[in-house]
């Protein structure tokens, strides 16, 4: 009696979406011929950029974001020291640095922050990632198992009926996981020069595009023909 025919595929889909947040990261790096200089000008500028960052990141009585907070999160680094030799003077130089990441749900309001760190000495912005919310992450992990299912299916009924059966049944299921969300890094930014003030004074203004964010889920599925 032959052997009843069994076909397996791997079933893979991918999900893509407008990002919700935007993480924006950033140094602060202040060099000088006294460390104590090196941390004080820190300082001094960290506060400076925290009093940014808190009149776009109101919060309620119980420490969550407003619904209306532009940052929903922001955090700072503990300030870090170092020291090395300037090659050319011979000299000691000081480095203090400190980071910051900041998480945006109004990316008028990342354009906005981004152009004002932008022009303070010394802070330097580092990347700026697209990301979805943990809700709905939590959701396409369940969209994307199902259609990487349905997707098998269709492979294997193909199959099928190149060889002339009519369908198939599953009888073993292996998971393979799903790959979370890709935080993009790569945004477009575009710049323009608007006019500020009665000195006309020109501001550079950068706005981002955001890029959709994608996930994906594969399935082997081993199948009977009937």
């Amino acid at each position: 009696m032959a052997k009843p025919i069994t076909i397996s595929v791997t079933g893979y889909t991918e999900i893509n979406r407008d990002p919700e947040r935007a993480v924006l990261s950033f140094a602060v790096i202040h060099k000088a011929a006294e460390q104590t200089t090196a941390s004080s000008n820190i300082v001094q500028t960290s506060k400076a950029v925290q009093e940014l960052l808190e009149t776009y990141a109101p919060k309620l009585p119980t420490g969550e974001a407003t619904s209306d907070a532009a940052i929903t999160h922001w955090s700072m680094t503990n300030m870090s020291t170092s020291s090395y030799q300037d090659q050319i003077d011979k000299t000691t130089v000081f480095e203090a640095t400190t980071s910051f990441t900041a998480k945006f749900r109004d990316f008028d309001k990342l354009g906005s922050v981004s152009s004002t760190l932008s022009v303070i000495p010394n802070v330097s912005i580092k990347s700026i990632r697209w990301m979805l919310t943990d809700a709905t992450i939590s959701s396409l992990v369940s969209e994307c198992r199902i259609s990487a299912a349905h997707n098998a299916l269709e492979k294997a009924r193909d199959y099928a009926k190149a060889f002339g059966y009519q369908d198939v049944q599953p009888y073993e299921i292996s998971d393979n996981g799903y790959g979370l969300p890709v935080a993009s890094s790569a945004s477009m930014m575009r710049s323009r020069k608007i006019m500020r003030g009665v000195r006309h004074e020109e501001q550079l203004l950068l706005t981002f595009r955001p890029e959709e964010v994608s996930m994906n889920s594969s399935v082997t599925v081993k199948f009977n023909v009937v």
